[in-house]
């Protein structure tokens, strides 16, 4: 079943119309769902200096990828939507794994910041988690963009990799 939805995505579903909309042509997943974490750890990294912006720390939820362009004003979030149905298994395995360790890491975050918010701790963990969650988006990235493997290419490998395309 899985591959007849896969064959007919596939028909409809071009590299042209997929790089048209943002989305890898070989992975079928769109950057734009990094945001989700880009944004937090903007806000993260602000929280030492500017303990205000911990309340808008405090209201990030987990959000799925399919949630994430279900919610967003996303052109055309119904392609992103299709083409993540029938992305190739593997680049989505690994995404979604990294996926639910930032998620993991945010949610530990979270915990800490209402326990120590404006204390010194409280502004050690925003930087830590904003350090993690870094390192993690890139990862995915790499991941997304076609460029990194289950175990392969490190970080900066991914980021260089990037940069030459």
């Amino acid at each position: 079943m899985l591959d007849v939805v896969r064959q007919e995505a596939d028909s409809a579903l071009t590299p042209e119309r997929l790089r048209a909309a943002n989305i890898h042509p070989d992975t079928w997943l769109a950057t734009d769902y990094l945001n989700h974490f880009n944004e937090v750890i903007m806000l993260l990294e602000l929280v030492p200096s500017m303990p205000d912006c911990l309340e808008d720390v405090l209201t990030w939820e987990p959000a799925t990828y399919e949630e994430h362009f279900v919610r967003s004003s996303y052109r055309d979030k119904d392609l992103v939507l299709a083409a993540f149905a029938a992305a190739p298994p593997g680049p989505k395995r690994r995404f979604l794994v990294l996926v639910a360790e930032m998620d993991t890491i945010m949610l530990d975050a979270l915990a800490q910041l209402r326990l120590h918010g404006g204390t010194p701790l409280g502004g050690a963990v925003a930087e830590e988690a904003a350090h993690l969650l870094k390192h993690l988006v890139t990862r995915a990235a790499g991941v997304m963009n076609g460029i990194a493997g289950a175990d392969e290419s490190s970080t900066q490998d991914a980021v260089d990799a990037l940069m030459t395309r």
